[in-house]
């Protein structure tokens, strides 16, 4: 049954999800990194022990979404200056036939190697060695990163590297939805921003109960212009208590207008 469920898993297939449920031509370059970059991130980083010490409260949601979003930032700058090394502008099938399976490897000890810096200073002001304490879990950090990515790597040499990192982008189209840089990202900060305004609208419950009992809006939200900006472009440079309202208010349970 596995052999069959994998011989089915054929770019035609992954290209049709990207275009059917997302929306996304694979041949864009600029989406498929977007994706890709989401799928790497939330396999790499966010689905570790990172979200058990987000459950024992070493981060709170808003500190999960300003680090989620900043290393998805970080992730795509790397993805986009990997393609640029060997002058890759589309993510055709043509784009990427120069490129092996030791060329992905490479990508992925990068990444490993930034992701797993004790150092990588973090948007809450505090280095991932200051997040996870001790060594014994920063080691359990890096043995998951390790396992992702050299996974991520390893689909690229049965079937090809455009296989591979279609793959990871239909992770991350499927499983990020609700995060920034996902293709309906800007839909769904465009309907958050829209409701903040009108109590009434079904985002707050029938009675618009969620709404009253929201606190006092930051200064930040307030202002509603920038704060659109922000989301749609850095919202890792949101404060705590902005991203933990944001958070609060349910934009990530929020339903874009379609």
């Amino acid at each position: 049954m596995l052999e069959e469920a994998q011989s089915m898993m054929t770019e035609e297939v992954f290209e049709g999800v990207l275009r059917t449920q997302v929306g996304v031509d694979p041949a864009d370059l600029p989406s498929l990194l977007s994706l890709l970059a989401l799928g790497i991130t939330n396999g790499s980083w966010r689905n570790s022990c990172v979200e058990n010490w987000h459950a024992e409260g070493r981060l709170s949601d808003g500190d999960m979404m300003r680090v989620n979003s900043h290393t998805t930032h970080g992730v795509r700058q790397r993805l986009r200056g990997w393609t640029a090394e060997f002058g890759i502008t589309a993510g055709s099938s043509e784009g990427f036939a120069k490129i092996t399976s030791d060329d992905v490897d490479v990508l992925a000890h990068r990444l490993f190697r930034w992701l797993t810096n004790p150092a990588r200073k973090l948007p809450t002001g505090i280095t991932l060695g200051e997040l996870a304490q001790t060594e014994e879990d920063l080691k359990e950090y890096e043995e998951h990163a390790n396992q992702r990515l050299g996974a991520f790597a390893g689909q690229t040499e049965d079937k090809g590297v455009r296989h591979g990192l279609l793959y990871t982008a239909g992770h991350g189209a499927l499983a990020c939805s609700g995060w920034w840089a996902h293709p309906s990202w800007p839909a769904r900060v465009g309907r958050f921003v829209s409701v903040l305004d009108n109590p009434d609208d079904p985002h707050w419950g029938a009675d618009g109960d969620h709404y009253r009992r929201l606190p006092t809006e930051p200064a930040a939200v307030r202002d509603r212009g920038a704060l659109h900006t922000m989301l749609l472009e850095t919202p890792w440079e949101l404060d705590s208590e902005t991203t933990e309202w944001i958070i609060g208010a349910g934009i990530s349970y929020l339903v874009p207008t379609a």
